[in-house]
C-alpha cells in the first residue's frame, strides 16, 4: 500500500512522524513523508522517501492509497479528514484530542495521552493502528565520517524558534554565553546569516538541516528553545538542556528520545486579563543563574 504520511510544519513534528513513518516501511508499505523542510536534511535522511508540499496538494495526496495525519487544527488538516467523505483511508493522530472540537474517534484515529511525550505518543499509536512492534527510531542516520560529540566542550545555544514567543530573551542567551566561557566551555550560536549579524559573530551558520544536524551530532552539548534543534539533538544522544514556557505543555511536546533537563517559568505566574504574562513575559521569570545550575545537572 502506498501511505502519505504528513505532519504538522514544525522540525520537531516532522522527525516525530518519522517514527510512524519508518514503522509503515518496516510493515512493507511504501511510504512518502509529505514536508516542505524534510528534504533539507540531505544525506541524513537518504533511505526514507520524503516529498515537499507540491501546488496541487489534495490531487497529489489523491495519488496515495491512504493517509496518515498529524492533526495541528489547521485548515489543511480539516481538509485532509473531510476526505473520508468519499471512503478514502485517512488515519489520524490528535496530538490535542478534544472530543467537541474533532468529534468520536473513530478505529482510524489515535488520541496521544499526555502523560507521554510526543515521541512515546507516536510510538504507540503507530503500534495501535498498524500494528507488529514500533520504536523510537526514524531513520535518521549520520552521515559517514562523522564523529559523535567529536569536539570537547562544544556547547551549541539555539537562542530562536519559529514562535517569537517561545524565545527566551536575548540578553539572557548572551550572558549565559559569556558565564558558560568562564566554565572553559566553548559556546557557539546556530544562527542564520542574517541573524548572526545582530547576535554574536562566534556562531555557526546552518543554511540546511543537513548541517545543522551535522554540527549538533559533533559537539558536546545543546541549549535551546522549544525548537526543532533541540529535538535533533535528543535523537543523537547529544545532552541538551531545553528552555520551555509551560512546564504543562512540555510533558507532552518535550524532546522524547535521549532523556534531557527542561526548564520552565514558575506556575505561580500571574496572569491578569488582558497582559498574558505567562505568554508573553515567561522568560523574565527564568534566570541566567537558574539555567546555569539546570545545565550543571546533564553534564554529571
Amino acid at each position: 500500500m502506498r501511505f502519505a504520511v504528513v505532519p504538522a510544519t514544525g522540525i520537531g513534528d516532522a522527525l516525530i512522524m518519522l517514527i510512524a513513518s519508518h514503522h509503515l516501511r518496516k510493515q512493507g508499505h511504501l511510504v512518502t513523508t509529505i514536508h516542505n523542510k524534510l528534504p533539507s536534511f540531505g544525506r541524513w535522511l537518504e533511505k526514507e522517501h520524503c516529498s515537499p508540499w507540491p501546488k496541487n496538494d489534495l490531487d497529489f495526496l489523491a495519488s496515495f492509497d491512504a493517509i496518515l495525519l498529524q492533526h495541528d487544527n489547521t485548515a489543511r488538516a480539516k481538509t485532509i479528514v473531510s476526505l473520508r467523505k468519499a471512503s478514502y483511508p485517512v488515519f489520524v493522530f490528535y496530538p490535542t484530542y478534544c472530543a467537541a472540537k474533532h468529534g468520536p474517534l473513530s478505529s482510524f484515529d489515535y488520541a496521544f495521552n499526555h502523560a507521554h511525550t510526543m515521541v512515546e505518543n507516536c510510538r504507540l499509536g503507530a503500534e495501535s493502528l498498524f500494528g507488529g512492534c514500533a520504536t523510537a527510531f526514524n531513520g535518521l542516520y549520520p552521515m559517514p565520517g562523522l564523529i559523535h560529540r567529536k569536539y570537547p566542550r562544544r556547547l551549541l545555544i539555539h537562542p530562536m524558534s519559529a514562535d517569537e514567543h517561545k524565545n527566551w530573551p536575548k540578553h539572557k542567551f548572551l550572558e549565559l554565553s559569556r558565564l558558560l566561557e568562564r566554565m572553559q566551555f566553548h559556546p557557539l550560536f546556530i544562527l542564520s546569516s542574517t541573524e548572526r549579524q545582530s547576535w554574536a559573530n562566534d556562531a555557526i551558520e546552518t543554511p540546511t538541516l543537513e548541517q545543522l544536524a551535522t554540527a549538533i551530532y559533533e559537539s558536546d552539548y545543546f541549549i535551546g528553545n522549544d525548537s526543532g534543534p533541540g529535538h535533533i539533538a535528543s535523537y543523537l544522544s547529544i545532552p541538551h538542556l531545553i528552555i520551555g514556557a509551560d512546564a504543562k505543555n512540555m510533558h507532552l511536546w518535550r524532546p522524547g528520545w535521549h532523556q534531557g533537563e527542561i526548564i520552565c517559568p514558575p506556575e505561580w505566574i500571574p496572569n491578569p486579563k488582558g497582559l498574558r504574562l505567562r505568554k508573553n513575559k515567561w522568560g523574565f521569570f527564568i534566570s541566567t543563574s537558574s539555567v546555569l545550575k539546570r545545565f550543571k545537572l546533564i553534564i554529571k
